[in-house]
């Protein structure tokens, strides 16, 4: 439930002011901080008139590319390239090209030449599927040919105008809740989805910074561009493998930026010792060795906890339909795809999942294990799930898992066969982890592989997985069944404590053996509120950079009727001295 309270000029609005660096909100609003938002006085004015209010002219300039001679001068020796030699089709051309990115450009320009070169009709074909092309682009969610600087300044165009709105409302002596719905209505003229936080002031705050509208537009964009790119068929291990390259790039330019943010701060306790946040990051699981160092000690727990209490193990493979998958194995296009995104599709298959649980749980079948989503060389998602299960539950988890996998479109041809497969643990072949561990790493670093699947380098190809990852927002690794890991953390944190480390559960951290962390816990299918060890959190009204408290943090265990506190001490970060260059802009930091 969202904290409601009175959204008043004197008291809230200042706040907002400060948070953004602005000057007196309510003098901004009477002085037309853009003169095509109206100031609005009538107090009787409703939500929805407020929404209706927003100058649609004012949206659609500030939607148009700034146009600039080089952008005009590259379109036009790109025209050049295109085998017609008619004025008119030049002409019909450029103006096409305006709605469509540099990324896709030589795709689009390719595509018209082969068309172009047709017996009959090339010249209706190619301009045909140039100007669908650039239909589709226009109808994306965002224009996908702005800029870096032209995103900036459409984020700080959104951020005032929600200022500005903010700022008559609470002038009226509007309730938050009414300032809020009318920010909303901005955000979803520009297909972002409201935030719905805990704070109404702190989801206010965040529609009235530019900081906030930039990563928004800048998501945005990211997921529109890679929709296009999958739209013209350029995601493909004949092409770009697993996501376009303008997508990697942008990706890997993000966390070098990242990473020269954290050399410039460090963090300080309250003795005033200090250590570089780039040293503490290298420490987590943000480390991609110290990840899969984690997720392979646990399997091998997992493993070593199913052999001795007489589980038996399944390697399961599940995919998306085919109208799913933009490209075919063999490069060619699919004709079937209905357009689903790599996140509509791992939803898809979460969906499934979740069906094959509930109905599992009914059915009272003991199992856990992991799973793992990975990309198919066009983008769009399938998992690899590990099981551990008793065997005489292993025919009901399997023929439960057929039927939802292939509940939807499990007529259509080769599914049975290619859409779930089956591969059980022989221990003579190998380990169950050995099953999964390729699939590990090849989605972290690479370690230990020459080539991926489709014969790219393991250490690039798992790259551009992770930043597909990310893009797309799936979750790469999950466990199912057996304790949640944050505990393993916080007890292997408390393992170097002294007075701690006598109870099984710590000396199974300490060790770092996952099954008998398990076992001390009480086994793989004890509920959590079962558990001899909980989490300790604590609440901190400290108020962050949007005005509402950061909230409940995780500081330590408790066991046995006693607390043990894993921090010991409190840290804030800081900018480093004698930092001369980070290598970003101005305002970077």
């Amino acid at each position: 439930m969202k904290t409601s309270s009175t959204f008043t000029p004197n008291e809230s609005v200042n706040e907002i002011n400060s948070v953004n660096g602005k000057k007196s909100i309510i003098e901004q609003a009477q002085n037309s901080v853009n003169e095509n938002i109206p100031f609005i006085s009538d107090l009787s004015t409703s939500v929805n008139e407020i929404a209706k209010s927003v100058n649609v002219n004012e949206t659609r300039r500030a939607q148009k590319p700034f146009k600039t001679s080089t952008a005009i001068l590259n379109t036009q020796m790109l025209v050049d390239e295109f085998d017609t030699e008619d004025r008119l089709d030049k002409k019909f051309i450029t103006k096409q090209l305006q709605h469509i990115p540099y990324s896709v450009r030589i795709v689009a320009k390719n595509t018209y030449n082969r068309f172009f070169k047709l017996d009959s009709n090339g010249k209706f074909q190619a301009n045909s599927y140039l100007r669908t092309l650039a239909e589709f682009t226009k109808n994306l969610a965002i224009d996908v040919t702005w800029s870096e600087s032209q995103i900036e300044l459409i984020a700080k165009s959104r951020a005032d105008m929600c200022h500005s709105y903010a700022a008559n409302l609470a002038h009226q002596g509007e309730m938050d809740d009414e300032v809020l719905s009318a920010l909303e209505s901005v955000l979803l003229q520009n297909n972002i989805s409201p935030r719905k936080g805990k704070y109404v002031l702190g989801d206010i705050s965040r529609y009235c910074s530019d900081k906030w509208w930039h990563k928004k537009l800048t998501r945005l964009q990211n997921i529109e561009l890679e929709t296009l790119s999958q739209y013209v068929r350029i995601v493909s291990k004949q092409s770009q493998i697993y996501l376009s390259d303008a997508n990697f790039q942008r990706g890997r330019e993000r966390k070098r930026r990242n990473q020269v943010f954290l050399d410039s701060l460090e963090a300080v306790n309250e003795k005033g010792e200090s250590i570089d946040l780039k040293v503490l990051a290298d420490t987590n699981t943000s480390n991609p060795v110290n990840r899969r160092n984690e997720l392979m000690t646990r399997l091998h727990g997992c493993e070593v906890y199913g052999d001795k209490h007489n589980y038996v193990a399944d390697f399961l493979t599940v995919t998306c339909p085919s109208r799913m998958h933009s490209v075919h194995n063999n490069g060619k296009p699919n004709d079937k795809y209905d357009e689903t995104t790599p996140k509509q599709a791992n939803q898809y298959l979460g969906g499934q999942w979740a069906k094959t649980r509930a109905h599992l749980a009914r059915l009272n079948v003991d199992y856990f294990g992991f799973r793992v989503a990975e990309p198919h060389h066009d983008g769009t998602p399938h998992w690899h799930i590990l099981v551990f299960v008793k065997p005489k539950d292993r025919h009901a988890l399997r023929e439960t898992m057929s039927h939802y996998v292939l509940e939807v479109d499990g007529d259509e041809k080769g599914a049975s066969k290619y859409r779930f497969k089956i591969d059980p643990i022989n221990k003579a072949k190998g380990s169950a982890v050995g099953y999964i561990a390729k699939y590990i790493s090849k989605n972290i670093d690479g370690f230990g592989l020459e080539k991926d699947e489709y014969g790219k380098a393991s250490n690039e190809s798992a790259l551009r997985v992770c930043e597909w990852s990310s893009l797309w927002g799936i979750r790469q690794f999950q466990q199912f069944g057996g304790p949640p890991v944050t505990l393993w953390r916080e007890a292997r944190r408390l393992a170097l404590t002294e007075e701690v480390n006598i109870t099984p559960v710590w000396l199974a951290a300490d060790k770092g053996d996952w099954c008998e962390f398990i076992e001390a816990l009480g086994g793989v299918n004890v509920a959590r509120k079962d558990l001899p060890v909980s989490l300790v959190k604590e609440f901190i009204e400290t108020e962050g950079e949007y005005w509402e408290p950061i909230g409940y943090v995780v500081v330590g265990l408790s066991c046995g009727g006693e607390i043990y506190s894993s921090r010991e001490h409190t840290w804030t970060k800081r900018r480093k001295e004698n930092v001369s260059s980070l290598g970003l802009g101005e305002n970077e930091v």
